[in-house]
């Protein structure tokens, strides 16, 4: 009989373990969740400010300023004669600024996931939604088609307010390309980086 309640006990304590154990894992993925969401959303400032730099740095090589000062302004140890800051990547290049690969106007969810099956994340288009006014993202995310409503409003588009501030869905579209969905719905963490025709038609 006393090794039964010190079995009952042990259980009764593994039991508890568990469950303390389960909440700090739901806790730390929420916490987790909560910092992508604020790096995603600092992310186009700092891409901003990098484009910034880049321009200044630009513009002080053609002035003749040495690769060595530059990186001495810029705290690099490495004296080497290669560019040591990273430029970045012109977005004049992006497949997304042709609307041709990625609206397909009215098509519907059943078509847009034959479409999208089989490609990579981040593959995605827009289409007309069944919601009167509003269209429509589908985007492959793990393996997996999901949908997302676009909003048109009077401030903009956008997939929820106050995010609704978008003058096209181009430029809602280039926002997303390199700023997570998750901000918007935590099964979504993925961005809007390949449009469904891009390897078709470059």
């Amino acid at each position: 009989m006393e090794n039964y309640d010190k079995l009952k006990s042990r259980i009764s304590e593994i039991v508890d373990s568990k469950r303390h154990l389960e909440v700090d894992l739901k806790k730390q993925a929420a916490d987790y969740r909560e910092i992508d969401k604020k790096m995603n959303s600092i992310k186009p400032d700092l891409i901003q400010l990098r484009k910034t730099r880049d321009q200044y740095l630009m513009w002080l090589t053609q002035k003749g300023v040495r690769q060595r000062k530059l990186n001495e302004w810029l705290g690099l140890k490495n004296e080497t004669t290669e560019d040591e800051y990273s430029m970045v990547e012109d977005e004049e290049d992006l497949p997304h600024h042709d609307e041709r690969l990625w609206r397909l106007g009215n098509i519907n969810r059943i078509q847009a996931e034959t479409l999208l099956r089989g490609k990579r994340d981040g593959t995605f288009l827009v289409r007309d939604s069944s919601k009167p006014g509003c269209y429509a993202c589908s985007v492959v995310v793990d393996g997996e088609v999901k949908h997302c409503v676009i909003n048109k409003t009077g401030t903009g588009f956008g997939f929820a307010e106050p995010y609704n501030l978008y003058g096209s869905l181009k430029e809602l579209v280039l926002h997303y390309q390199h700023t997570s969905l998750v901000q918007h719905n935590d099964s979504l963490n993925v961005t809007l980086a390949f449009p469904v025709y891009s390897q078709q038609r470059r």
